[in-house]
This record gives C-alpha cells, sequence and structure tokens, in this order.
C-alpha cells in the first residue's frame, strides 16, 4: 500500500518534533514524526499480526495512541517506546480477536489500567483497580457513539470495518469514538480511585 511507503520531509530531529508536538499540540509536528516511522509501525505490526490488513488497522490507530500518550509522557527513546507501543497493540489485538465476552472485558479493564514501563516517565501515574461491574458504569457514563463503539469493538469483539458497517460511522469516526472512549473511561477510573 502507497500510504505506508510516505516519508518525511521534516529536517528536524524526533526529539525536536515531540517536544514542538508536547509544547504546541500542533499535530503537524506529530504528523512528521509519524510519516517518519510509517513503514517502521507497519513493518513491525505485519510481523507479529501476521495480517496485512490487520496491519494497515493497527498502523492507522498507532497514530491516535501516539498522540494522546505523548501530549501525557515524556520519551526518552522514541524508536525503542514506539516499538515496545506497537508490539502491545499487536498482542492486545491477537487477545481480543481470541477473547470471549468477559475476556474482552478483561482486556479492555488491562488497557485502561496498565502501569506505562520505565521506557518514558509517565506524568499521570496513579494505581487504580477495576472490575467487571465498575467498567459497565464507567462504560455508561460515555456517550451513545463511543459506548456504542467500545462495547461493539472491546466487548463483543468486532473489527474497525465491522463496527463502522453496523453503526453507520466512517472508520475515522469509529476509531476516534474508540480513542476518545477509552481517554474518558481513563480519566473516570482515576478520579474513582481518588
Amino acid at each position: 500500500m502507497s500510504y505506508f511507503k510516505t516519508s518525511s520531509n521534516s529536517k528536524l530531529s524526533d526529539e525536536e518534533l515531540i517536544k514542538k508536538f508536547r509544547f504546541s499540540h500542533d499535530n503537524s509536528y506529530l504528523g512528521e514524526l509519524f510519516l517518519r516511522y510509517t513503514p517502521y509501525v507497519f513493518g513491525v505490526a505485519v510481523k507479529h499480526l501476521q495480517n496485512q490488513k490487520d496491519a494497515e488497522d493497527l498502523t492507522l490507530t498507532t497514530y491516535n495512541k501516539i498522540s494522546s500518550d505523548l501530549k501525557r509522557i515524556e520519551v526518552l527513546d522514541f524508536k525503542k517506546w514506539l516499538y515496545k507501543l506497537i508490539v502491545d497493540q499487536c498482542n492486545i489485538e491477537k487477545k481480543k480477536k481470541s477473547a470471549s465476552n468477559e475476556e474482552s472485558k478483561m482486556i479492555l479493564i488491562e488497557e485502561l489500567t496498565k502501569e506505562e514501563d520505565n521506557l518514558f516517565i509517565n506524568t499521570d501515574a496513579k494505581n487504580t483497580t477495576l472490575d467487571t461491574n465498575s467498567l459497565r458504569l464507567a462504560i455508561d457514563t460515555l456517550n451513545e457513539s463511543q459506548k456504542m463503539c467500545i462495547d461493539l469493538f472491546y466487548i463483543q469483539n468486532k473489527s474497525y470495518q465491522e463496527v463502522s458497517e453496523i453503526t453507520g460511522y466512517s472508520l475515522n469516526q469509529v476509531k476516534t469514538n474508540i480513542q476518545n472512549g477509552k481517554r474518558l473511561l481513563k480519566t473516570y477510573i482515576e478520579n474513582k480511585s481518588n
């Protein structure tokens, strides 16, 4: 796919792009960084998922994950951190594909409460515990589109494409609803634990 063969034209280093993005939240800096690493993300995802379509989906959703994480954390070694992020996302995807309904809830709980590793400094680290009943209550606080997308994707193990077909939302809307829903769930959980 030609999308994954694009290269960045920026002369700024990874660290400079990250600093500028963290300071301004201007997505053009993040876009430059992501363009630089898109072939890398896709290659690692294909290697771990053994499926080009799943790797394409994961590559696109990694952009949202990077955007969210870089606003909260200071990365010490971007390529090393990115590799770990991709592998973690691949493992979650593999677990999700083979999980039952109850296991899917536990995967979402694990993703929401996971402590960050020492490859970066987490400025928002809080210890939280969560059970499936609390997860359901937290999901119920989301708006309808986020709730529906989170439920279909995580609880019912639907793919992005299937969620899009069921809801009528575009793939980008589905991914945005899931990303924003996860962010709100994490905030809700952290606030409840205080």
